[in-house]
């Protein structure tokens, strides 16, 4: 019998079949796949490509990255160039493959049977010999990738895992990456999430793209206001900016300014970022397009929110659903990337070209009934919320809610202060000016501890609510509030008139214990101005209207200004006797930031008595009194008083951290006089220990800082510790032993206690 034996000759695809002696298909030349786009029009993104730079180059041990972000910011753009530079570098000898996955045009849309299919003819298979299983694709497709030196697959534009695993290549030489506008579960792939560009990339995106139309058009370059405006109305995203470039390049005789003016006042900014048939609201259709219809409304009605951020609680008060259901919406809306993440945890915020279309997108949806209901329910969130810290605040409160603590109360504050303004705005513009005012009047306490700058705008709201129900109590506890925070801001005759309108207000209506509160504001403006008869006068009636309603809290604050008006006017010995009277008023009524003041002002009054241990011990007792209250103001204040207390006692570099420390609080709580101070004081540590550059450097941006916050005597005061510095040299340590002349420089930092705030009776 005749041997029989099988050979195979050639390059085979697919299966063997054994029927006797087979010469397979004639060899396909081999091929380098080069199918990646022309790379053109490129700017900035710097740090992305030193990134990507360092994926691409050879012997990193990952073979994936995943470059995802919203529509039009740039994916595909960034991938192509530094594609396009690693091979240059001589990175990829096997060449390149590219595959619009399409994920986003559901008609258009390319499964991985069909990638795999192109792919495979993309390296030299005939289209005869590719299989039809998605099992033996894949595995021809990765025997013909380990047949070949290293190879870069890039998958643009996928919407799904599904349409990127099955093109994973093997083997540690080859790279995978891959676009998309949801982050996707690829395993063990790095992941670049692109943000919007900097202001300067935005610029210089425009202004490459209006140049490469016209060489000469130089309209971007010299007219650098209109080219900000510009870049600011497509919110920075490149996609935006290059239709935006488009049209400028089309208009080349239009004038930059006039232009940019009518981008910004565009009925509808959308309409207005389209050239042809490329425009944003399609890219933003696409994304909107896949999402389920519970993510859908979501997204809508987190328009609404007028604030910058939206958090999960507000999120679900908006929508009606528990904050687990808000949280895994929110989630996949940022997945998305149709959201952003906020600061902090638990908060979301809008690109401001997609907060547009989520408008777009709720009014077209939404009825007009359904999107009032959510604003209802969004301001009485926030209503509940503030009367919550409120709770934790006032001394004389008997139950706590919403909150579990004082601190947790306090950060909501602090977390949605910047959405509180707004969300008050819209609440006045559907007419709910009852809402308004009531969040006014329990607002003050967390204003008056922690975040002065806010308050005037806040104050002024709520005042126009009050006048338009009619309400004459409202309007003067509304007037006496905006004069509180003028206070603050050291504008005391325009206080002083705030705080006499109010007073007659008050009169006029009747109401006891407020008309306490004004006399109280009017007597610290008094004193504050070093009118001290009468202040005294007015402090020593007001606190009886307090004692005549019962309102210990009062009486011990009208108590505590007394004893200040003591030590301003130089009598020490007085001021402590009042002081302790004051102190133990409110230790009764367990009001910590009253204790927490009267011990700061019996610090600084030992200071003056020269008595520092004793003025020290004061002080660390005040600061754990304000911080268990989140007393931050006050807080700041302390720190300065101890840290001049301790180089009056030669503790000089102790007093240069606590000074540190008090100007850190006082940015932190946007405190511009307290900021001021601050830098005075730390001029002044460093003159004290003979660091004459920074004591200079300090004191002269502090009389800057000084003026801007209407306090010309300080400001001169640190221009004069400048002159002597200059003059005196190594004289300076002598002088500044001298106790007198620091009494004269170096004032203490605190304030006369403006008001009781409203309680809930």
């Amino acid at each position: 019998m005749r041997e029989v034996r099988n050979e195979v000759g050639g390059t085979v695809f697919g299966p063997v079949l054994q029927v006797g002696r087979l010469d397979a298909l004639p060899a396909a030349t081999p091929v380098t796949p080069a199918s990646l786009p022309v790379d053109e029009g490129f700017v900035g993104r710097v740090a992305e490509l030193a990134v990507l730079r360092e994926f691409l180059s050879p012997g990193g041990e990952q073979t994936a990255l995943a470059v995802v972000g919203l529509a039009g910011v740039g994916k595909s753009a960034l991938v192509v160039r530094a594609a396009h530079l690693a091979v240059g570098a001589g990175w990829f000898p096997g060449g390149v493959l590219f595959v619009d996955a399409q994920g986003y045009q559901e008609d258009r849309r390319l499964d991985a049977d069909d990638a795999l299919a192109a792919l495979l003819r993309a390296l030299g298979v005939p289209g005869e010999a590719v299989p039809p299983g998605r099992g033996e694709r894949e595995a021809l497709y990765r025997s013909q990738l380990a047949a070949r030196p290293a190879v870069l697959v890039v998958v643009d534009n996928a919407a799904s895992a599904d349409q990127v695993l099955p093109l994973r290549p093997a083997g540690q030489a080859h790279r995978l990456v891959l676009t998309s506008r949801d982050n996707l579960p690829v395993p063990r792939a790095r992941r670049i999430e692109l943000d919007v560009m900097s202001h300067a990339e935005a610029v210089a995106v425009l202004e490459d793209a209006v140049r490469a139309v016209d060489p000469d058009d130089d309209r971007v370059t010299t007219d650098p206001a209109a080219a900000d405006a510009l870049a600011e109305a497509c919110g920075y995203l490149p996609l935006a900016l290059r239709i935006l470039a488009e049209v400028v390049a089309d208009r080349r005789a239009e004038d930059l300014s006039r232009f940019a003016r009518s981008v910004a006042a565009a009925h509808d900014r959308l309409d207005a970022l389209a050239y042809d048939s490329i425009n944003v609201r399609t890219a933003f259709d696409a994304s909107y397009g896949r999402l389920s219809d519970d993510q859908a409304r979501l997204f809508r009605l987190a328009a609404l929110h007028p604030g910058r951020t939206v958090t999960v609680a507000a999120a679900a008060a908006l929508a009606g659903v528990t904050p687990v259901d808000a949280e895994e919406l929110l989630v996949r809306l940022r997945r998305a990337h149709l959201l952003q993440p906020g600061v902090v945890a638990d908060e979301y915020r809008f690109h401001d070209l997609l907060r547009i279309y989520a408008a777009e997108r709720c009014v077209e949806v939404e009825d007009a009934q359904a999107r009032q209901t959510a604003e209802r329910a969004l301001v009485r969130y926030y209503v509940a919320h503030v009367k919550g810290v409120h709770s934790h605040l006032d001394p004389g409160a008997t139950q706590h809610e919403v909150f579990r603590d004082r601190p947790t109360a306090l950060a909501w504050f602090d977390g949605e202060l910047h959405n509180l303004l707004p969300v008050l705005e819209l609440a006045a513009r559907n007419g709910w000016h009852e809402t308004v005012r009531d969040v006014g009047q329990v607002a003050f306490r967390y204003f008056d501890l922690r975040r002065p700058a806010e308050w005037i705008p806040f104050c002024s709201l709520v005042l126009a609510s009050a006048r338009a129900l009619g309400d004459r109590l409202g309007e003067g506890r509304a007037v006496n509030d905006l004069g509180t925070a003028l206070h603050r801001q050291r504008l005391f005759d325009v206080a002083m008139d705030h705080f006499r309108t109010a007073l007659a207000l008050i009169r006029e209506v009747g109401s006891p214990r407020d008309e306490a509160s004004s006399l109280n504001r009017i007597a610290a403006s008094y004193a504050v101005t070093g009118h001290f008869p009468e202040a005294v006068r007015h402090f020593e009636l007001s606190a009886g209207m307090y004692r005549a309603v019962a309102d210990a809290e009062g009486e011990a604050q009208c108590v505590a200004n007394v004893a200040k008006v003591h030590r301003d006017a130089g009598e020490p010995a007085e001021a402590v006797a009042v002081y302790r009277r004051a102190l133990d008023l409110s230790r009764r009524i367990g009001d910590r930031d009253g204790e927490g003041d009267c011990l700061n002002g019996l610090g600084i009054t030992y200071d003056l008595l020269g008595a520092y241990d004793e003025a020290e011990s004061h002080y660390l007792a005040a600061l754990d009194a304000h911080r268990e209250a989140g007393n931050r103001l006050a807080e700041m204040q302390v720190l300065n008083n101890l840290g001049l207390t301790l180089r009056h006692a030669a503790r000089s570099e102790e007093a240069l951290r606590h000074h540190e420390r008090g100007l850190a609080t006082a940015r932190e709580i946007g405190y511009a006089y307290g900021e001021a101070i601050s830098v005075r004081n730390l001029g002044l540590a460093y003159w004290a220990l003979n660091r004459r550059k920074e004591a200079v450097d300090h004191l002269r941006r502090a009389a800057g800082l000084l003026d801007e916050a209407n306090d010309p005597k300080s400001a001169e005061s640190a221009r004069d510790a400048v002159r002597r510095i200059e003059a005196e040299g190594r004289g300076l340590r002598r002088w500044l032993r001298r106790t007198s002349q620091w009494k004269k420089d170096l004032v203490s930092f605190s304030e006369y206690a403006l008001s009781v705030w409203i309680r809930n009776d």
